[in-house]
This record gives C-alpha cells, structure tokens and sequence, in this order.
C-alpha cells in the first residue's frame, strides 16, 4: 500500500518510509497542527491477523502508560482507512544493532557500561509500573547523539494486568538469542526475564558478539540458553574488571532468583564505570551486593520502610516501589571513621514535568512536592505514598513548597503568588501577590518561629511578609536576575540569598542590613545552612560546594569531587552530612566535617533539581528532571 503524501487524522502527513518490519511500516511523519514538528508514525497495514493487531493495539496503550525519557514518547494513535496508526516521537540516530554492526567488535567498557546503565534505569521505570518488554534486544535499543538510549517496540509486552497472553499456548515469543530460559520454557515470566535478556545485550557490547551462537539449529541455541554458561567474558577481554565479568554472569543466570533487580543493576554498573573512568579495577565482592530480603512473588520487589529494623513488609498495593539494591558509588578517598550506605525503597510518579522542590513535615509523614506542570502534590508517607488532593497554582513553572514547623500550613510559590494553605484540609488561607508587573516566585522559606516567610523573586528581590496579616516587611533588594535560593538562619536572626547575578548575601533580619556579599564567577543555584547554623553551604555553577563561615562568609572547605553542576543542596538533622543534587543525574553526600563523599547515589534520568532530608535524618527524597521522587533509606553501615 503506498502511503506517501497520505494525511492520517487530518494532520499527520507521511513523508518518508524510515523502515518495515514484521508489525507494519514507521514513516517520518509531519504534524500539521499548532505543533508543526516530524514524528514518527508506526503504520499497522489493512488485513493484518487478529493477534497482530491486538499486539499493535497493546504497543500504544503500553507506550501511552510508561512517561520516562528512557522510553519512546507516543503522541497520539488512531485508524484511518482500515489502517491502525502510532505517533511517537522522532528519534535521531540508529538502533544499537546497527552501531554493534558497524563498530565491529566490543566496545569500549566505558560505553558499554553507559548505554546498559540508562537501559537498566528505564527498565526499572516499566517494572515498576507493572510492564515486561519481553523482546529487549540490541534492534530495540535506540541510540541518540551523545549516547542517550531509548528503549522502543513494547509490542509483545506484558502488564501485571494482563490475564491472558496474546500468544498461542505453548508458543515461544521473543528474540532467540535474547532470550531468557523460563522463555523458551515457555514458562510464565516476570521483570527478571528482561535482565536475563539485558545480560545478554551487555555481554555482546563487551565481547562483539552474544553469549550463545550457533549455526546448527534453534534447538542447539535452546539448549545453551537452557542448559550452558557462556565463554568467561575474561577469556576473550583480559582487561574487563572482575565485579563486571561476575555481573554479567549474575544477569545471565538461569535461575530467575539469582539476578539483580533493574535499579540494583543501574547503581552496579555505574559503580564500575566510575572505577573504570579512574583506571581501577573492582575485586569481586568489593562493591556492595543485596541485602537478603524477601521477595515479592511477582516481581521480586522489597520494601525498606524508613526508620524501621524489622523485616520488609508489604506496602498496599498503590504504592509503587523502586527495586531496592545497591545503588551507590563508593568514592574511597581516605579511611572513613563511618561507612554510609543507602537503599531505595520508594518511587512517587505523577508529576508531568521537572519536579522542582521537595520538602517533608516535620512530623514525617507528608512529603510535599512542586513541579513545572503548575501543580503542588502532597504524599501520605505513612500509607506507603498513597497521593493526596494536588494544589493547583495556576501559572507560573517554579513550584516551591516550604512547610511551617508546627506542621500546620504549608506555603506554596508560583507565579506571582506565595500562597498559604491549612495543610491538613488543603484549604487556601492567604494569598501574597508579588508587587511589580511581571514579578514571579521563585523561591520561599518560614523563618524558624513561623512569624514570617521569605519569598524570592524573578526581580532579584528577597521579601519578608507576615504569616499571620500578609503585610510585607523588609525588602532586601540587588539587580540581576532572579534568586534561585533563600534560606533563614536557625536562630532566625539572618536570611541568605543566591541566585543568577553571581552572588550570595547574609542579611541581618530585624535591620535589613546586608551583612557580607560573596561574588562568584557562575550564577548560584542553591543554598543551605547547617541546624546548629554555623556553617552555609553554597553551590553555583559547575565548581566545588562550599563551606562557608555563616558569620563572615569565608571558606571552611570545599567538598570532595567535582560533581557536575550541584542544583540543590540539604543538610541531614544532625549536621553531619549534607547531599547535593547533581546535573550529572548522581546525589552526593558528604561529611562535613571532613569534606569526603561518601556516597553518589544513581536512580534519576537527567539532572537532579532538588533534595531534602527527612525529620527522622535517614530518609532522603530528590526528584529531578526525569518528573519522578524517589525515596532513599541512608544509613550509617
């Protein structure tokens, strides 16, 4: 059937066929609409069979569910003229077979680990929403320029929700050398079949070639999935550390029990690739390994639950997990007097942009949530996430949340209001409007007494107002852009602001008066004092945190690393560690006695925008640009 020129739904028009395989055609298509962009339209041709088309149908209702970078965007869907049609985003580059093709041989360790790190990241986004790719294969892993992976072709996955298989029974689905042995078992399979097959993708990046080839038959192949372990990947790659190498045997494992868990394996991998960009080695068992816990019947998730020694329990059913395992990078610079550890144990999805700002109660059991879709979500933590009414703000793209210490409101910023709410009832209480004709929060904090709230603006002012009338007080005032961050001192005497004209300032509340000013050569993007308020932490641009004196403004130390833009800062309750967003997607935490880090934490897709410690001092929550919160347990080892 040729379809160039042809408009589907009256405003999507093929203009060129990009590639035909066994579900149908995708065409480089152009949206008409107010949208005028290319997209990518999968075409479903009339006269398919009837499982096919349930497949097809599957596809973009499985697509339409999973919102993560890592995964193919699907615009819209439909049928025109007998024919069923997908629209997805367009995506650059070429699949990872056809890279593998024409590279010819392994890859370098570094490259390999990156592109099965985003693999493994966005496998555990589908995990968790209850979704089995079932075919992952280098065909179905898309690179973009700059190496970022997409995983694309959902047609023959699973949901959790699924009671009966769209496949004949007894029939084998998958990609035979991809494929995990309770597939070609034909047995019933769950998320571990995806690490199966994902091991096998990692061994092929490493070795240029898969574990398991043969020219004699499909049976021979089926017998070495089933019955055989692969050549040891240090036979045919000498240099590859010796943790990777037991990885990926850990992967390729033929008992479902025996293989890490997607985000387990995310914060595995980048452990090894942060070894290996520093030309070390990993001695086997070096880097830390799960825990014993139990397992859920389906797919082999735990809970952790915060501030509590027990064994995992169940959480209800709506609450979605993040598989726990080690998802940290040790960063052994001197002997540590104490040994952080950190697991995740919950993921919030819901937001439909960047997360912006997080903050708990001081009670612990609510989490609050801003975003740049507008909108403020509270999070019963004490029920296992379950999602409360949102707030909606209306306009504006920076969300901030600040709660007061009694608990009792919370304070929300967005466009030209900082608004206060009972944060019990989510009724609204007072509304403050920021003066000024194009005027736009940006940032907010209660001082310690609840009397006053700090509100900074997209006119580089900082405001004090009135929590009880709304009348506004003090104006600290510099030119330059807007405040990114603002913070008041524990005592409540001082209030610190930084933001895009370079500078961090401490102002003395009661007078107004600008007490030091500290320039720096990049914007800064956050700051945080420490509870017992002697030091300020500030970060700005793609250098060093510091420390600083909160009395003078001079320089205590600088933390360990050179992470990669830190956008957000928090100090733990007791001051002992403070965790830092990173650009770079990775949390770090240091002690800040010494300056070490500790740990980087790895889970996020995409830059890190926010952090903020728990009351209980073990719970960390962050949320980045990849529209999700994940909650971690730290701990001291």
């Amino acid at each position: 059937m040729e379809l160039s020129g042809v408009t589907f739904a009256g405003r999507y028009e093929l203009k060129q066929l990009l590639g035909r395989g066994g579900m149908g055609e995708v065409w480089l298509g152009r949206d008409s609409s107010l949208l005028r962009r290319d997209v990518a339209v999968k075409v479903l041709p009339p006269l398919m069979d009837p499982s096919a088309v349930r497949r097809f149908q599957r596809e973009a209702s499985t697509l339409a569910m999973l919102q993560h970078p890592g995964i193919t965007v699907v615009h819209d869907a439909g049928e025109h003229d007998g024919c069923l049609f997908i629209v997805m985003e367009l995506l650059r580059g070429h699949d990872l077979a056809r890279l593998l093709a024409g590279h010819r041989g392994p890859l370098p360790v570094e490259r390999a680990l990156n592109v099965a790190r985003q693999t493994a990241v966005a496998l555990a986004a589908a995990h968790s929403c209850g979704v089995v790719h079932r075919d992952l294969k280098p065909g179905n892993l898309f690179v973009q320029p700059g190496d970022q992976v997409k995983i694309c072709d959902f047609g023959i996955a699973r949901t959790a929700e699924d009671s009966i298989d769209l496949t004949t029974a007894g029939r084998v689905v998958g990609t035979p050398l991809y494929m995990s042995p309770e597939q070609w078992r034909g047995a019933d399979i769950d998320a571990r079949t995806d690490l199966y097959s994902l091991g096998c993708v990692l061994y092929e990046l490493l070795a240029g070639r898969p574990p398991f080839t043969t020219s004699a038959s499909v049976f021979a192949l089926m017998r070495q999935h089933l019955e055989e372990l692969p050549v040891p990947l240090r036979a045919l790659r000498p240099d590859l550390p010796e943790h990777l190498t037991s990885l990926v045997l850990r992967l390729l494992a033929k008992d479902p029990a025996e293989r890490p868990d997607a985000l387990a394996l995310a914060g595995e991998l980048a452990a090894v690739g942060e070894r290996a960009a520093l030309g070390e080695r990993a001695p086997v068992g070096e880097l830390p390994r799960p825990a014993d816990r139990e397992r859920d019947s389906d797919q082999g998730l735990a809970d952790r639950r915060p501030g509590s020694d027990q064994e995992p329990a169940d959480l209800p059913p709506a609450t979605q997990l993040a598989p726990p395992g080690p998802a940290t990078l040790p960063a052994p610079r001197r002997p540590r007097t104490q040994a952080l550890y950190a697991e995740p144990y919950l993921t919030l999805p819901g937001h439909r942009s960047a997360v912006q700002s997080v903050q708990f109660s001081p009670d612990g059991r609510t989490l609050a949530t801003g975003g740049w879709d507008k909108v403020v979500r509270l999070w019963d933590l004490h029920s296992g996430g379950e999602p409360r009414s949102p707030l909606s703000l209306g306009s504006g793209l920076r969300a901030s949340v600040a709660f007061t210490r009694d608990g009792n409101t919370l304070a929300t910023g967005g466009g030209k209001y900082a608004t206060l709410w009972d944060a019990h009832s989510g009724e609204r209480q007072l509304a403050l409007k920021q003066p000024g004709l194009a005027t736009s929060v940006s940032c907010l904090a209660f001082s310690p007494d609840d009397g006053a709230i700090a509100t900074g603006g997209s006119d580089g002012a900082i405001r004090l107002w009135d929590v009880r009338t709304g009348a506004l007080g003090q104006v600290m005032d510099w030119s330059g852009g807007w405040v990114t961050s603002v913070a008041f001192s524990p005592d409540g005497r001082n209030v610190a602001g930084g933001g895009d004209n370079k500078t961090t300032r401490l102002w003395h509340v009661p007078t107004g008066q600008l007490r030091w000013k500290l320039s720096a050569r990049t914007p800064y993007t956050s700051l945080a004092f420490s509870p017992d308020g002697e030091i300020l932490a500030t970060a700005h641009g793609a250098t060093a945190v510091h420390l600083k004196d909160a009395r003078t403004g001079e320089d205590v130390r600088l933390l360990d690393g050179q992470p990669q833009r830190v956008t957000s800062l928090a100090f733990a309750p007791d001051g002992r560690t403070v965790a830092g967003g990173g650009h770079d997607g990775l949390i770090h935490l240091w002690d800040t006695a010494t300056g070490e880090r500790r740990l980087a934490l790895t889970g996020h897709v995409g830059p890190v925008i926010c952090v903020a410690f728990g009351p209980d001092g073990h719970t960390l929550a962050s949320g980045g640009q990849d529209r999700v919160i994940r909650l971690w347990d730290v701990r001291i080892r």
